[in-house]
């Protein structure tokens, strides 16, 4: 009996084996990054996963945690000094966008990703060189990836928030422009849109070019099958055939509608509950009503100054003044805490101090916080957030109507879709469109007052409105599957060896001028225009001919 048994558990543990994929998952070390990809790959847990990233991503989780015989974790510099490197370019990072528009910033930007990005394709190239991968996963911001499965015809997974539409995209909204999907019904609003883009691309063309020919030097050229992997041909001629997994619907217009190769699968959230935390913090928390806290944090690469940080503390005091049910939890990161205390102490009003200081209804953190964990709780009620997309997606599929406090990069056009979907208020209001078209889209010097930051919070703690537009998206995104269908998709992606042109529908394999009929409009309007012309012109000349005679 006890041989069979064994037997039993043998064939069992093969039959695992002989179904379990090697999944190699990249990804830089940015918080909002690494969260979504990280959470895949532990959703995984039935395959064999080697998790490629910086060390940075230590200030943020700790992955030696989730070592295991199935799960490996390789980092791009693991040298002694990486940590404090990766660090600094970190802090870098902050100094480039921190209260700079994406436009302003782009060149420096695109130099600094080229420099972070390129230690990990170097350690990608390397760890493809010595291992066989069924399937590669990658975050969105990490370049080239899918030039690298083109290579050894590899699946390639990118995980994206969204599918941008593209800077040129006439028919959607642009980014940068401030304007929303109601506004491009209007025909003024379509003609601005095209001048902003043609404005905007001949402001920045100039500047762009010098830093994306230095990208292109600092992307590694390894001797062997990799080597021309990133050369200008190869990138242009290359027709890679990527699954990407969305987690924003298409409603959003930063987003695209699905196709075979493009899958809306909601948010990759585990919403298992950690139990076991026993806290300080959560302890705090778990503690107050239901729907009573206002959670605020500000991302990892904010810089909020002291003016700014006057106007917030002094309006979340007054709020907390005319609330007495209301309670108060702050995370900040960087230089921004000790911003705070600094206000703290200059602030004039002796009551704001006195709510401020008060242990029981306000919570104060430095450094990191576990904000999955946080929004969880259902005693928090209101999610004040710099809007990134990563804390968008987290804050609205735990139901939490959102306040904006947008600093910079794409943060001012998610806060504008919030607002432009009940999902909550936005202390930014955008510039006049002649405003916005000098200035590109540059809203990083928006001021607000502390009573705009007490009115926003009041309006959502007394409207239910806004939690109800909150519990409908977040019931979109969990229908959507999330992070098991994740897992179902890249199975079945693997399975067909990377091509879902079957499942392609018609319209999508159309040239440009099928699709939008433009031969047929040619055969049935244009040509018997001619035709037509081509015959009155010569009755014309025969008629003058006639005459003449």
């Amino acid at each position: 009996m006890i041989f069979i048994q064994l037997v039993f558990i043998c064939l069992s543990t093969w039959i695992l084996q002989s179904h379990c994929l090697n999944v190699l998952f990249v990804v830089d070390g940015a918080a909002g990054h690494l969260t979504p990809v990280l959470e895949l790959a532990k959703a995984m847990k039935n395959h064999n996963i080697t998790f490629l990233t910086q060390q940075v991503a230590r200030i943020y989780t700790d992955l030696n945690s989730y070592s295991s015989p199935r799960f490996r974790v390789i980092y791009a510099n693991d040298t002694i000094d990486g940590f404090l490197r990766e660090k600094y370019f970190e802090e870098q990072k902050i100094v480039t966008i921190a209260n700079r528009s994406v436009l302003s910033a782009l060149p420096e930007i695109v130099s600094l990703v080229g420099d972070i990005f390129s230690e990990l394709l170097n350690k990608t190239i390397y760890v493809l060189m010595h291992e066989r991968f069924d399937v590669i996963v990658a975050g969105q911001m990490v370049f080239g990836i899918s030039l690298l499965c083109n290579k050894i015809s590899t699946p390639c997974v990118i995980q994206d928030a969204v599918q941008p539409l593209g800077f040129l995209n006439l028919n959607s909204p642009n980014e940068f422009a401030s304007l929303t999907t109601k506004e491009m019904s209007q025909f003024k609003y379509r003609i601005y849109n095209i001048a902003f883009i043609v404005h905007a691309t001949t402001r920045i063309i100039t500047e762009l070019v010098p830093a994306v020919y230095t990208l292109f030097q600092s992307l590694p050229q390894i001797p062997g099958p990799f080597y021309d992997a990133f050369t200008l041909k190869n990138i242009l001629s290359s027709r890679s055939k990527q699954l990407h997994l969305i987690s924003l619907p298409s409603s959003f217009p930063m987003s695209v509608s699905p196709t075979p190769y493009k899958k809306y699968l909601g948010a990759f959230i585990d919403e298992t509950p950690i139990d076991d935390d026993n806290s300080t913090l959560i302890t705090w928390i778990k503690s107050k009503p239901i729907s009573s806290i206002v959670y605020g944090a500000f991302g990892s690469t904010s810089l909020i100054f002291y003016e700014r940080m006057y106007s917030l503390i002094s309006g979340l005091a007054m709020f907390l003044l005319q609330t007495e049910d209301s309670f108060l939890l702050l995370a900040f990161q960087n230089a921004n805490y000790d911003t705070y205390q600094a206000v703290l102490n200059n602030l004039p009003d002796k009551r704001y101090r006195q709510v401020l200081e008060n242990e029981e209804r306000v919570k104060i953190k430095q450094g990191f916080v576990k904000q999955k964990m946080i929004l969880q709780q259902p005693t928090v009620k209101i999610f004040l957030s710099h809007c990134g997309m990563g804390s968008c997606i987290e804050g609205l599929y735990f139901r939490k109507p959102i306040v904006c406090m947008p600093f910079n990069m794409d943060q001012f056009y998610n806060s504008r879709s919030i607002e432009n979907f009940k999902f909550g208020q936005s202390l930014f209001i955008p510039h006049s469109l002649l405003q916005t078209m000098q200035s590109l889209g540059d809203f990083t010097t928006y001021t607000f007052t502390s009573e705009s930051v007490s009115d926003k919070l009041m309006a959502i703690w007394t409207n239910p409105t806004y939690e109800k537009a909150a519990e409908h998206i977040s019931l979109e995104m969990k229908h959507a599957g999330g992070l098991k269908r994740a897992v179902e998709e890249i199975e079945f992606f693997v399975s067909l060896n990377g091509d879902l042109d079957r499942f392609m529908p018609l319209s999508n394999t159309l040239r440009f001028y099928q699709r939008y009929c433009l031969d047929l409009l040619f055969v049935v309007i244009i040509l018997p225009l001619i035709i037509v012309k081509c015959v009155f012109l010569k009755c014309c000349k025969r008629q003058r001919k006639t005459k003449k005679d």
